[in-house]
């Protein structure tokens, strides 16, 4: 008799997402955004194979995970029913792997009754995984192939970036960060740099944390180094940075002070493995942020 599959868990599922990212750090140590997962990044973010648009959040970090465990070529990704409804089928033995979307669930409330006795309803968020399959698990897909990042423009696109947010920004001393208090961002010169794109990483990455102030995407600013508070905030920061580069067209270096990073944020994960996925959430919150500072074409008529 044929054993029955059993379905795992969403905690079973979130548990197993997070130890793979905890063993990226653990193995890449220091080094971790130089390996082939931020290498992908450079043919574009993971998409929806119909709608051809980019995933978001933690689903970005955990997609291109799953491309570097299992050797895939590409970044393009879809449930089962989408790949169907496509025309295509999946390869035999195909696993699948897992994007997660908030939905809004009806529940009791347990601390409200109505007339009756009975719980009133109330509505709250769940964090809802979906199986989806990359392209590669397709029987004779042909993958569209998306266009690299015009390096030669890469520089001037970044400073017309970084100007639109409008951030306060200033050049001197060799320390690089922000300062909530003052809500300004401090860098040294660019000559002080090893190159370009050190410099650009690390000014990404602080403008990252200026997106957390409380007039902005409101983060929490009140860890120290070690604390759990802290270790989220340089998650937010360097994942942020990470992918904000790379839809920039800039290749992702890592600052030497990083490495002391590491093993906070192994010990966060390990301890509460649902953090990885919120602060990941809240650094593509701050990409979004910034991105909606941005002059489009539009508003340069109107002006």
């Amino acid at each position: 008799m044929k054993k029955r599959k059993v379905k795992q868990t969403r905690k079973q599922i979130i548990d197993k997402v997070a130890n793979k990212f905890i063993e990226a750090l653990k193995t890449q140590k220091g080094d971790w955004k130089k390996s082939k997962i931020w290498k992908s990044l450079e043919s574009g973010l993971p998409i929806n194979a119909k709608s051809r648009s980019s995933y978001n959040g933690f689903n970005i970090i955990n997609l291109l995970l799953d491309r570097e465990i299992h050797n895939y070529d590409n970044n393009e990704w879809g449930t089962f029913k989408m790949w169907n409804d496509m025309g295509h089928r999946l390869k035999k033995n195909e696993k699948c792997s897992y994007v997660f979307f908030n939905t809004l669930f009806e529940v009791d409330d347990k601390n409200k009754v109505d007339e009756f006795g009975n719980p009133k309803k109330k509505k709250i968020w769940y964090l809802k995984p979906h199986a989806v399959f990359n392209a590669n698990q397709v029987e004779g897909y042909e993958v569209k192939k998306a266009q690299a990042p015009n390096k030669a423009k890469a520089l001037k696109i970044v400073d017309e970036y970084v100007e639109n947010t409008g951030a306060e920004i200033s050049h001197g001393g060799d320390r690089a960060y922000y300062s909530p208090n003052f809500d300004k961002i401090q860098m040294p010169s660019k000559e002080s740099f090893l190159g370009t794109e050190e410099y650009y990483g690390t000014l990404l990455h602080e403008l990252v944390h200026w997106t957390g102030h409380e007039n902005r995407c409101k983060r929490d600013f009140s860890g120290f180094f070690g604390t759990e508070a802290y270790a989220i905030e340089e998650l937010v920061a360097e994942t942020g940075s990470a992918i904000l580069s790379s839809i920039l067209g800039i290749s992702q270096t890592v600052r030497e002070d990083h490495l002391k990073y590491v093993n906070s944020w192994i010990k966060n994960l390990e301890d509460k493995p649902e953090q990885v996925i919120k602060a990941i959430n809240k650094s593509t919150k701050a990409i979004a942020h910034l991105d909606s500072l941005q002059i489009t074409e539009e508003k340069k008529e109107v002006a």
